[in-house]
């Protein structure tokens, strides 16, 4: 247990190192590093799960559930940014969660962090864009891994922007949109965004989250950060917005029921099949992985175009190689796998992003493709 514990402690510690610039969660996490009470709690967690950001979750649920807690005062999602005391939140955050231990720790036993960042749009469409730039007249059936509520399926009814010197540069989706997404774009030379019809969607996820359970809504708001400005905002209005018809998100394992996700929602062959993975991959055990693409080879054996577009840490990938010189060292690597004809051809990084879409940043691609079109 004491090894155990010192690695979660060390996790609080590089979680709060990396983000100095979250006021809440920063302090939260580097108190937690060294205090074995708090820290505890997350050995209860299932294997993979044990890291700071499901234990903020538990916390963030519960003082949203619970606003009379002294924690709650501390959370902008609760009380308003404008009114968010100043001094230190610590003793009231671990009085909170001692006093509730219990409650935590159960939470922490059965539930995983499903994050469904809407601005992740911003590098979706860009990776995107990519993949299917040299079958630009063929439309896509999109399958996420890790899907959660299925927020991201419905991108093309959001509004997208990308900014370059604070100048707007390019746009993709619906202009009318109430959903508001955007970053900086760093690329070396502007990005557009160009994306095939979208004309089959679906998800997998272990647990899926139906839009119109308030409680299992709040829990993916848990999972929101509330030291950043407009992300309870823009999640808000995403599911009021997708809630009516939402697109299908199957329960199932990200490996093992992906074959059959496709043949029931993505199966037309003519159709730019597209699965894709932010922050889901890493859950998964490492010598599981490769599957993904196996699948995926077999699902392309009939000359069918396939695509595994993916968002994730440095060296969760199989097969993407190590990140290429000039790119900005951000936490989440961009990563793309094809099969076209039957054939996967040589996988590459398109680039980096903030892991919520705050910027991006693709390198100039000129690789030809098997189908006789040049790729931007």
């Amino acid at each position: 247990m004491g090894e155990d514990l010192a690695k979660v402690q060390q996790h609080f510690a590089n979680f709060a190192q990396g983000h100095a610039h979250l006021p809440l969660y920063h302090r939260i996490s580097a108190a937690a590093a060294t205090d074995d009470e708090v820290a505890g709690l997350l050995l209860a967690a299932r294997p993979g799960q044990a890291r700071p950001v499901l234990l903020l979750a538990a916390l963030h649920d519960l003082v949203l559930r619970r606003p009379d807690l002294p924690a709650a005062r501390w959370y902008a999602s609760v009380v308003g940014r404008e009114t968010l005391p100043t001094g230190d939140p610590w003793p009231e955050v671990r009085t909170t969660v001692l006093d509730h231990r219990d409650e935590l720790t159960e939470v922490i036993a059965t539930r995983t962090t499903q994050t469904n960042e809407v601005n992740r749009t911003v590098y979706l469409t860009a990776g995107l864009t990519r993949a299917a730039a040299g079958l630009p007249d063929t439309p896509l059936a999109l399958v996420e891994l890790g899907a959660s509520a299925g927020l991201l399926l419905a991108l093309d009814r959001y509004d997208t922007a990308l900014t370059r010197d604070d100048a707007p540069s390019t746009r993709y989706g619906d202009p009318a949109s109430p959903v508001r997404c955007g970053g900086e774009d760093r690329s070396p030379t502007p990005l557009g965004l160009a994306i095939p019809p979208i004309v089959a969607r679906a998800g997998l996820d272990l647990d899926p989250v139906d839009l119109h359970d308030a409680k299992a809504v709040r829990w993916l708001e848990a999972c929101l950060w509330p030291d950043v400005a407009g992300r309870v905002e823009r999640f808000t209005a995403a599911v009021d917005l997708v809630r009516p018809a939402p697109p299908p998100v199957v329960r199932g394992d990200l490996v093992d029921d992906l074959a059959e996700v496709v043949g029931q929602y993505a199966d037309d062959p003519a159709t730019h099949l597209v699965v894709y993975t932010s922050w889901s991959l890493t859950y998964v055990d490492k010598a599981r992985r490769p599957a993904v693409a196996e699948t995926l080879a077999r699902l392309a054996a009939s000359g069918r175009p396939v695509s595994w577009l993916t968002a994730e840490p440095a060296g969760c990938v199989p097969g993407i190689p190590a990140l290429q010189a000039g790119l900005d060292d951000d936490s989440t690597v961009l990563g793309l796998r094809t099969w076209r004809h039957g054939d996967e051809r040589t996988p590459a990084v398109l680039g980096t992003a903030h892991p919520h879409g705050e910027r991006v940043c693709l390198t100039p691609w000129n690789r030809p493709s098997t189908d006789g079109v040049q790729e931007p």
